[in-house]
């Protein structure tokens, strides 16, 4: 059998796509360089020109995905912190990012090892970016309210929990909806009834 020419113009990236497909598929135990490999049809040795080994893949896939959620957050942010429809927007965003990136959902939050500290004291250099984002933002919409740090910590983790749950299902393959999330999004986030 004739290998097919190595034309890949960012093989990094695409071993990167090709390998979180093959978690999602297989899991993390079945995941090999040479499996992604044989999957984008290069050479056994041409990962190693970017990644060491098995788990400096599975660190770059979780970097590369959390780099793009990240970057979706923070312009949501950038438009709308301090808006009467910033919570709106940012569940909007988030639960978005996944529904169009379902395999990226199952990824970090089953198969990766990201750390999120709930805590409302936690450090936001060492927790989950895209938490530690969310966190300060609803912080600062709480910050004239008469709230107390443990009902503060209450709400982060309820409207947390709400988001993720809809994203789950979202994403879920054995879940039936018949409309599409993305176009109920509005009218499932402001059910929750966020007012501050």
């Amino acid at each position: 059998m004739e290998k097919r020419p190595y034309h890949h113009k960012n093989l990094k990236n695409d071993l990167i796509e090709k390998g979180i497909e093959l978690v999602n598929e297989n899991g993390i135990n079945q995941l090999s360089l040479r499996k992604v490999a044989q999957a984008c049809s290069v050479s056994h040795a041409a990962p190693y020109s970017h990644f060491s080994n098995k788990d400096e893949l599975l660190q770059e896939m979780q970097l590369h995905i959390t780099k793009q959620f990240t970057a979706v957050l923070q312009d949501t942010v950038s438009k709308y912190s301090g808006t009467p429809d910033f919570l709106l927007e940012f569940g909007k965003a988030y639960i978005s990012f996944f529904i169009s990136h379902p395999q990226y959902f199952n990824f970090l939050f089953q198969q990766g090892n990201i750390q999120i500290d709930l805590d409302i004291g936690s450090d936001k250099e060492s927790n989950y970016q895209p938490f530690a984002i969310y966190k300060e933002q609803v912080l600062e919409l709480l910050a004239g309210t008469n709230m107390t740090q443990s009902k503060k910590e209450d709400l982060i983790i309820a409207l947390f929990a709400y988001v993720q749950g809809l994203t789950a299902l979202a994403t879920m393959k054995n879940v039936h909806y018949s409309l599409k999330w993305k176009d109920k999004l509005a009218d499932l986030i402001e059910i929750f009834g966020c007012e501050f």
